[in-house]
């Protein structure tokens, strides 16, 4: 086995190891890049680290137009666009940075997509990557209107964006350093996951490492499960017996965490496994005296609470996406009145429908039903809800995928990426050991969805970096090179939870967090704000 190439990548020894260092001054110019074909150059300039980027031209959805971030690393930025076919486009928006350590790194998007992951764009680079974002074909976040009579817009956001980013940006790569890139990587969590692993499905060639946070594989159920769990739960009759209230379902959320918190050992506002409870509503009941008089739930109101915990399944009776997970908010479902109007707040369901389903700007999500499922799989846009479960080409060529779920993730149920690791399994033809050698899930305590939440979720991948972090067994993207360049597994990876969830901030608590389906364990003596005191096994 190769030795560990980590240490290569520490900041301090960039440019003295694995680093290639470089006068971007040089080549940061539009003739550098000139001969890229098909591509549309906008900017290109030398940004110093520490500067203030300004970006005037994002929509709002995407944080604009006010949107300032600071350049984390001495680089070259270049930001083109890429003809896809005749009426669509992506924007690519390249770091390449002085320190380079020869690797490339790619980036996803979140939502419908539409907003170029900055933050991912900023830890590349101050890494030594070159580093890659895109909009994944459209401009914004929110609406529908990007997506309406515009069928080559959908499929760049669908399945094609991100292969056209590896390999345009292979080749910017290439022009700028004047060699090609060592290994290949990308990095994306929610709908960035779900591009990651259509990724090694579709084009296993583009990465050698991927990197997948909350992978929303299986697209179209994840969005429309929202509205399903809504009509469930009495929505949209907001006067119906019933219907379970938004104050209601915060009680309920706050009451299952007292009851089972303390499962496992100690009462910090975790539950450890929620993937192993079975939660009966009935408990919440009035009579029971567990909710005061104005929350406790009425008998249609348990059935409502049953149903809402309940698998998607379809007509045939088969499940098709895994239930809401106990433990985590139920806002994308529960939050669905304004001024006491019903209003489903999660607009993804909204917005992809009219503009991607139907083509239909009147088209409203009140009535949404398993039928408005079943035709959005019937003609599954831009390829977007593409079964990526078989990976066999990726595995036989030497990739690696690194995937982490949080365990209190309210938008994608961690559920699925359990379901969907053993779907792999079951596609490629693999025992566990071999499955392990390729494909490792990381589930996460206490985290949300892709970061926040009251566990010691911080493995690495938000920004700012913790510059004391930068190792394998503290940040993912690290570990997973290591993986593809030294052979070096991960047995598990550290998470931190810091004070106000900042960096700067000292850090309250780590802990061990294991590759599926092992289990972090307290060993019983250490402190549990220690990750000394946190071992894997088997329940």
């Amino acid at each position: 086995m190769a030795p560990s190439i980590i240490t290569g990548l520490l900041l301090p020894l960039l440019a003295a190891t694995s680093s290639l260092a470089f006068d971007t001054t040089t080549r940061c110019t539009t003739s550098t890049f000139s001969s890229l074909s098909g591509v549309e150059i906008s900017t290109v300039e030398t940004l110093k680290g520490s500067s203030i980027l300004r970006l005037p031209d994002l929509v709002p959805s995407c944080g604009g137009p006010d949107k300032n971030i600071t350049v984390s690393a001495d680089i070259c930025r270049l930001v083109a666009n890429v003809r896809t076919s005749n009426s669509s486009s992506i924007r690519i928006e390249a770091w390449l940075p002085d320190n380079w350590n020869s690797r490339l790194l790619a980036t996803g998007t979140g939502g419908t997509g539409g907003c170029v992951d900055y933050s991912r764009l900023q830890s590349g680079a101050q890494l030594g990557f070159a580093a890659f974002g895109t909009n994944a074909g459209h401009d914004g976040s929110s609406g529908h209107d990007f997506f309406l009579n515009q069928p080559e817009v959908i499929n760049d956001f669908g399945h094609r964006a991100i292969h056209v980013e590896a390999a345009v940006g292979k080749k910017i790569t290439a022009l700028f350093y004047g060699r090609e890139v060592s290994k290949s990587y990308y990095d994306g969590c929610s709908t960035g996951g779900r591009q990651a692993l259509q990724e090694a499905a579709m084009y296993q060639d583009d990465f050698d490492g991927i990197l997948a946070g909350a992978p929303g594989v299986d697209w179209l159920k994840i969005v429309a499960s929202k509205a399903i769990l809504a009509r469930r739960i009495g929505w949209p009759d907001l006067n119906s017996s019933a219907y379970v209230r938004p104050e209601q379902w915060q009680a309920i959320v706050a009451k299952q965490i007292e009851l089972f918190d303390e499962l496992d050992g100690e009462k910090d506002g975790i539950i450890d496994a929620p993937q192993n409870i079975r939660f009966d509503p009935a408990l919440l009941a009035c009579g029971t005296g567990a909710l005061g008089q104005d929350l406790c739930l009425h008998p249609d109101q348990v059935q409502s609470v049953e149903e809402a915990y309940q698998p998607l399944t379809n007509g045939d009776g088969e499940i098709i996406y895994p239930p809401f997970i106990i433990g985590a908010s139920t806002g994308v479902f529960s939050n669905n009145q304004k001024d006491g109007k019903p209003i489903l707040n999660y607009s993804l369901v909204r917005d992809f429908w009219r503009g991607a389903v139907y083509n239909n700007s009147d088209w409203n999500e009140n009535n949404f039903t398993l039928s408005d499922l079943d035709y959005a799989l019937s003609i599954n846009p831009g390829g977007v809800n593409s079964n990526s479960r078989d990976l066999s080409r990726f595995h036989q060529r030497g990739g690696k995928v690194l995937a982490y779920h949080g365990l209190v993730d309210t938008t994608v149920t961690p559920l699925l990426s359990m379901e969907f690791y053993k779907g792999v399994q079951a596609a490629v033809g693999l025992s566990l050991e071999e499955m392990q050698s390729f494909y490792r899930l990381f589930l996460v305590p206490g985290m949300d969805h892709c970061s926040a939440g009251p566990g010691a979720w911080n493995i690495g991948q938000v920004y700012p970096l913790d510059s004391k972090r930068l190792d394998a067994a503290n940040h993912a993207l690290l570990a997973l090179v290591d993986w593809v360049e030294g052979g070096k597994a991960p047995d598990f990876l550290t998470g931190a939870k810091y004070q106000n969830d900042s960096v700067s901030q000292p850090i309250l608590a780590e802990r061990r967090h294991c590759p599926y389906p092992s289990q972090s364990r307290w060993d019983g003596r250490e402190n549990r704000r220690d990750v000394r005191g946190w071992v894997c096994g088997y329940a």
